[in-house]
């Protein structure tokens, strides 16, 4: 398959994955929200730093090594995979005996079984990983994605039904857990690849020094990505938690969608293409203007629309969140930017200026808590839309170092998409505004049909770049 029709068809099986079957997971979240409270996802909330850090863990860097390994073999895939279950057994026995320090610096009792069940996630995840790995490799999205469906469904359907028999928080622990089960499960059996009785030292220190300091950066990651939800934890409510937690999971679920798609089509893509940092800007530019161009209206459309579309969706128990989800859309709107930029940091094996770059965005973050700490909890959701766009900065200028597409053209680039979304914004909000007395359906319909007309009207008036790529996309001409 050429090079254009392995990554058309990558985008479209990435999309289906990522928007179909994620969407299941999404919509059963919007279930249990309405039967269970912002107290249920609080706790959730407050152990995700750990189950990130484990997930960061097993994945290790490790399979971001193998996919970018041109010439790699059984003994790279066996090495990579025993060396991953290896991980996984000590995140899980980690986090299992640290588990009452946790509930106890949280006091909240139940989360001491709870950490410990969710933990099981990482065994599981290890199991498959390196299957992954080689069907992102190969681009095999298709595969993938029916892969996942039998754990994405059965985990949505366990989660619904254990929330409506009541038991709680333990339906979104369970849902969870037993996805991940069902999806390790599915991808063994149907995977062609086994691993073999094979453990290279060599090996294993070639992914690893590449792979360890991925390792690093996504642990940096991961804690300060989540630092929010410790510290709004500790000095805040379970319940005002549970706010911030929904709000930055729906806010996040839009952007992700075509944040994953990148970051999974993109790395495969660019990694084959290295040699060539030419063709590479020429296909960065493209698709960084494309996925902004979808991404940034969506955002600007949802927060306008926040506050009728939570009441609809989730009840009136949840308005608190809509306040959160809007500041916090400002930022989510560039996650598909981030990831193009990091990308190229992995594709030219720079994982130590990764780890570098990782590190000055962290400080960073923690400047923003301090400074925002004493001003409640408004002004950290603020601090760390900021604190996002400075560390979008620092990417873009390092990574456009590397190929032919300055941090400067990126912004510029991007520019007219963001003012054309900006506009619609504000006129999608002050018909919200104007139709408050009216039915919530009425006013997220006619907001958005507005909202729609607008930004089309305004495209094909001046006919910007990335709607001429779109429309080459979907006729499949040329990238």
């Amino acid at each position: 398959m050429s090079l254009k029709n392995s990554t058309f068809s990558g985008v479209i099986w990435t999309v289906a994955d990522t928007f179909f079957l994620k969407g299941l997971t999404f919509i059963a979240s919007v279930m249990l929200a309405r039967l269970l409270g912002p107290d249920e996802f609080g706790l959730i909330g407050m152990i995700s730093v750990f189950i990130a850090i484990g997930i960061a863990i097993v994945n290790s860097g490790l399979s971001s090594s193998l996919i970018r390994t041109k010439n790699a073999d059984d003994s790279d895939y066996s090495t990579v995979f025993y060396l991953n279950l290896f991980l996984a057994i000590l995140a899980f026995l980690i986090f299992f005996m640290l588990a009452p320090l946790i509930s106890h610096f949280y006091k909240q009792r139940v989360l001491t079984d709870i950490i410990r069940l969710y933990c099981l996630s990482f065994l599981f995840s290890s199991f498959s990983a390196v299957q992954l790995a080689i069907l992102n490799k190969k681009m095999q999205f298709k595969k993938i994605t029916i892969l996942n469906i039998p754990g994405t469904v059965g985990g949505v359907v366990l989660g619904i039904v254990l929330g409506y028999l009541g038991f709680g928080v333990w339906s979104i622990v369970w849902m969870y857990l037993s996805t991940q089960f069902i999806n390790s499960l599915t991808i063994w059996f149907f995977s062609n690849w086994k691993p073999g009785f094979i453990f290279s030292v060599e090996k294993m220190k070639y992914h690893f020094s590449f792979g360890y300091k991925l390792l690093l950066s996504s642990l940096i990651n991961t804690v300060f990505n989540n630092v929010y939800n410790v510290v709004i934890g500790k000095f805040y409510s379970v319940q005002l938690l549970g706010y911030f937690e929904r709000a930055r999971t729906f806010n996040e679920y839009p952007a992700t969608i075509l944040t994953g798609v990148i970051e999974k089509v993109t790395y495969p893509l660019l990694s084959n293409i290295q040699d060539d940092k030419l063709r590479i800007a020429e296909i960065y530019k493209q698709l960084l203007q494309f996925s902004f161009f979808v991404t940034a209206p969506v955002m600007f459309a949802a927060a306008a629309i926040s506050y009728p579309l939570f009441e609809l969706i989730l009840g009136s128990q949840w308005l608190p969140a809509a306040k959160y989800f809007q500041i916090i859309c400002l930022a989510s709107m560039f996650y598909p930017v981030h990831a193009f930029n990091i990308n190229i940091l992995k594709v030219y094996g720079r994982s130590d200026l990764f780890l570098k770059l990782e590190i000055i965005k962290k400080v960073v973050i923690v400047l923003g808590i301090l400074v925002s700490f004493p001003f409640g909890i408004l002004a950290l959701v603020w601090s760390s839309v900021i604190a996002s766009l400075i560390s979008l900065i620092i990417n873009m200028y390092y990574s456009s170092d590397m190929i032919a597409y300055k941090s400067f053209q990126q912004i510029k680039d991007m520019f007219p998409t963001f003012l054309i979304g900006l506009f619609t914004f504000f006129g999608m909000y002050a018909i919200v505004l104007l139709l408050q007395n009216y039915s919530l359906y009425f006013q997220i319909l006619m907001s958005g049909l507005f909202g729609i007309l607008f930004f089309i009207l305004v495209n094909f008036i001046f006919k910007p770049m990335p709607m001429l790529f779109a429309l080459k996309l979907f006729n499949h001409t040329k990238l």
